[in-house]
C-alpha cells in the first residue's frame, strides 16, 4: 500500500522518475528526442525525420504497418518507405505516432508475455484504432491526436501493469472487475492513473492537448458535444467504453457495446449505421495492428508487413517501362522493388521533386545499406555541383557548403560528372570527394559510389552512396542498384523540368 506521508504529488513524480529509469526508457528517451530535435529544426526536411526512425528498425516497420493500414490507403497503393509516411503524415503528426510506438514498444517489452498485460494492450490498440476511425465519421479533422490519445486513454494503468506487476495484479483482484479498478489502483499506489498518465505525457513533451484529456471534464452520453476539444474527448470515451466490451465474444457484452455506440449518436449528432461502420473499420485496423505489440528483433528489416514484392504500376509510360526494367535487373531485393514501385507512382503523379528525390535517396541507402546518400546538382552556370538533398550523418551540414568546380581535378563528383561513367572507391576517404585543398567533407564515406545523374542524354549531378567502413565490400552489385535509383532520381527530375 502507498505510504500515507507522501504527498501524491511527490509519489507521481518519483514513479515518473523510476519509470523513465527502468529497462529500456533510457534509450526510448534517446530515440524521442532525436524525433524532437528533428522537427523543431528550422530547416527540417522529410529524410531527417525518416533517418531517426530508420534508425531503428523495429520502429521503421511498426510505423509503415500503421500508414500502410487500410484507414490511410483506402485505394490500395503500399506506402514502402518512411519518407513518404512523413510526406503523408506530416512532421508533427509522424513524431507523435513514432513517439508512441516507442512507448507503447517499451511497455510492451518490460510487461513480458503476461496474460493481463496482453489483454491490456490490446485493449489500448483498439481504442486508439476505433478513435480515429471515429473521428473521420463524427468531423474530428486530427485522427492522428485520436488515435494516439486513444492509446493513451490508459497509459497510467499501464505503466502500472509494466513495471509493478505484482502490485497491478493485487489491485486487479482487489477490483473485480475494470469498473472499479481505477479506484484499486489509487487505493494500492496512492495516486490516480491519470494523473500519472499526465505527468509521462509531459516527460515525453506530448501536446497539451493529450493531457487535457485526463484534466477536463468529460462530456456527458446525453447531449451533443460543442468544441473540438470537447470532441475529442468524447470521441476516446466512446472509444475506450467500446473497446472495453467489444472483444467479449459474450451477447451482453456485445449488446452493451452497441449501447455505447447508440449514445455516441446523441453526441455527435450522427447516424448510428455511420457510428458502428466506423467503429468496426476501427476494430479491423486493431486486428490488422496486432502483430505491434510482438517487438520486432533488433535487426529486422524495415518493411511493409506482408508486402507484395511484386507490386508494380500497370501505366503505360516511361517511369513505368523503367520498372520493368528494375524487375529484370540481376536479382533486385524484394526492399528495393516495392521502392522503386513507390517512386515510380510518384513521378507518374508529378509528386513534389524534393519528395521524389527525398524517397530515392532513402530507398537506396535503405536497401544497400549505405550509412550516407546525398545528391549534388550542377548550377546554372553549369560550372560546379552544388548540394541538393542528402541522408546520414553530417550530410546535411556538409552539401550546405559543398561547391565542387567542374574540373578534371575536382574529386570524385566532378570525374563521375565529366567521364559519365561511375567512380567507385571500394577502399579511401572522403578527402576523395572533392578537389585537394579543399575542407574534407566530415561523413563516413571509407567506400563510396559516385554515380553520374542524366536527364535527357546530359549529365546534371551525381548522386553519392558510401559506407563508413566499407563492410559489407562494395561490388558490381551495390553499383547497380545505385544505378536504378539514380536512373529513377533521373527520370523525377526530367518530368519536374519537362
Amino acid at each position: 500500500m502507498a505510504d500515507a506521508a507522501e504527498t501524491p504529488e511527490l509519489r507521481i513524480e518519483e514513479m515518473v522518475a523510476a519509470i523513465a529509469a527502468k529497462g529500456d526508457f533510457p534509450a526510448a528517451a534517446r530515440v524521442i528526442q532525436r524525433l524532437h530535435d528533428a522537427v523543431r529544426r528550422e530547416n527540417c526536411n522529410a529524410l531527417d525525420v525518416a533517418q531517426v526512425i530508420l534508425a531503428d528498425p523495429g520502429l521503421s516497420s511498426k510505423v509503415l504497418r500503421v500508414v500502410n493500414s487500410s484507414f490511410y490507403r483506402p485505394r490500395g497503393e503500399p506506402v514502402s518507405t518512411i519518407t513518404r509516411a512523413v510526406f503523408l503524415l506530416g512532421f508533427e503528426a509522424i513524431r507523435d505516432l513514432a513517439t508512441g510506438l516507442v512507448l507503447i514498444d517499451e511497455l510492451a517489452r518490460a510487461g513480458g508475455n503476461r496474460a493481463g498485460m496482453r489483454e491490456l494492450l490490446h485493449h489500448c490498440l483498439l481504442c486508439g484504432s476505433v478513435a480515429r476511425s471515429l473521428s473521420t465519421a463524427v468531423g474530428y479533422p486530427n485522427p492522428e491526436e485520436a488515435y494516439l490519445l486513444g492509446l493513451f486513454a490508459n497509459w497510467g494503468e499501464l505503466c502500472l501493469a509494466a513495471y509493478y506487476p505484482d502490485r497491478y495484479e493485487r489491485a486487479r483482484r482487489t477490483a473485480g472487475g475494470r469498473a472499479a479498478l481505477d479506484a484499486a489502483l489509487g487505493a494500492e499506489f496512492g495516486l490516480a492513473t491519470g494523473d500519472l498518465a499526465t505527468a509521462m505525457l509531459a516527460r515525453w513533451n506530448f501536446p497539451g492537448s493529450y493531457a487535457d484529456y485526463f484534466r477536463e471534464t468529460h462530456p456527458k452520453g446525453d447531449r451533443a458535444v460543442a468544441t473540438n476539444g470537447q470532441r475529442l474527448i468524447a470521441i476516446v470515451d466512446v472509444a475506450n467504453d467500446f473497446a472495453a466490451y467489444a472483444t467479449d465474444p459474450d451477447p451482453e457484452s456485445r449488446a452493451q457495446a452497441d449501447t455505447i455506440l447508440r449514445a455516441a449518436e446523441t453526441m455527435f449528432g450522427r447516424r448510428i449505421e455511420d457510428i458502428r461502420a466506423a467503429a468496426e473499420r476501427g476494430a479491423e485496423d486493431a486486428r490488422e495492428h496486432l502483430p505491434m505489440l510482438r517487438s520486432a528483433p533488433s535487426n529486422a528489416p524495415a518493411g511493409r508487413a506482408n508486402a507484395d514484392a511484386r507490386h508494380v504500376p500497370t501505366a503505360a509510360s516511361e517511369p513505368a517501362a523503367r520498372l520493368r526494367e528494375v524487375v529484370a535487373a540481376p536479382e533486385p531485393t524484394a526492399a528495393a522493388l516495392e521502392i522503386l514501385a513507390e517512386i515510380t507512382r510518384a513521378i507518374l503523379a508529378q509528386d513534389d521533386i524534393n519528395d521524389t528525390l527525398a524517397m530515392v535517396l532513402e530507398g537506396v541507402a535503405r536497401t544497400g545499406q549505405f550509412d550516407v546518400a546525398f545528391l549534388a546538382l550542377l548550377n546554372g552556370k553549369k560550372d560546379h555541383l552544388v548540394g541538393r538533398l542528402g541522408y546520414g550523418h553530417g550530410v546535411a551540414e556538409y552539401l550546405s557548403a559543398l561547391r565542387v568546380p567542374l574540373v578534371p581535378e575536382g574529386g570524385a563528383l566532378a570525374e563521375a560528372v565529366l567521364g559519365r561513367t561511375p567512380k567507385v572507391v571500394a577502399q579511401g576517404s572522403p578527402v576523395m570527394l572533392v578537389p585537394r585543398g579543399a575542407a574534407v567533407p566530415a561523413i563516413p564515406a571509407s567506400a563510396f559510389v559516385a554515380h553520374p545523374l542524366v536527364v535527357r542524354g546530359k549529365a546534371v549531378g551525381v548522386m553519392v552512396v558510401a559506407r563508413a567502413a566499407g563492410v559489407p565490400a562494395l561490388g558490381a552489385a551495390d553499383v547497380t542498384l545505385v544505378q536504378l535509383f539514380c536512373n529513377q532520381a533521373g527520370l523525377a527530375l526530367d518530368r519536374a523540368v519537362g
